[in-house]
Formats: C-alpha cells, structure tokens, sequence
C-alpha cells in the first residue's frame, strides 16, 4: 500500500508548491522512498544530494511514486541543481 504522503506531494509539485527534489524529503521520508524504489539508502540519498547522479530510471521511479510526469521530477532536479551551482558561485567571490 502507497504512504498517503504522495498525494500530498503530487499535489504540491502540481502546484509549485516545492521548488527542489530535496524539498519532498522535508515531507516524505527518504526510507520510505528508498523502500518504494527498492535502492539503496545511501545511494538514493547521494545521488539526490549532488543532483548531477540520478538516473532516468531514479527519475522514471520517483515520477511513478509520486504520480506526476516525469518531466516534473527533472524539472524539481534541475532547480536543485541551479541552486547549487549559485550557491557555490557565491561562495567563490
């Protein structure tokens, strides 16, 4: 049986409600997820913390999870990307 969580994350990605991938875990356990995926914790987490290592099937898994599009979920990547990349920027000058 789905957590009741993803409903509520479906809801908020749909509705720009979280601006980053890293945002859902704030909600929704990374174990739960890791679990649904059947991955690895550590895994899972490093690939979603560099943003850069998710795979399209990471993508393909979660997008299914959390019934939305695929693209949504890359979309929420990238911005996590962007603000990583920004902050690192920043950190430079």
């Amino acid at each position: 049986m789905k957590d009741h969580r993803y409903k509520a994350i479906k809801n908020l990605i749909q509705n720009n409600g979280v601006q980053g991938l890293k945002e859902i875990f704030t909600i929704l356990p990374l174990s739960v997820v890791k679990e649904d995926m059947k991955v690895n914790y550590s895994t899972i987490r490093r690939r979603i913390e560099k943003g850069d290592l998710i795979t399209i099937k990471d993508i393909l898994a979660m997008a299914l999870l959390f019934d939305v599009e695929p693209a949504e979920v890359f979309r929420l990547i990238i911005n996590d990307i962007k603000v990583k990349t920004t902050n690192s920027s920043k950190k430079n000058k």
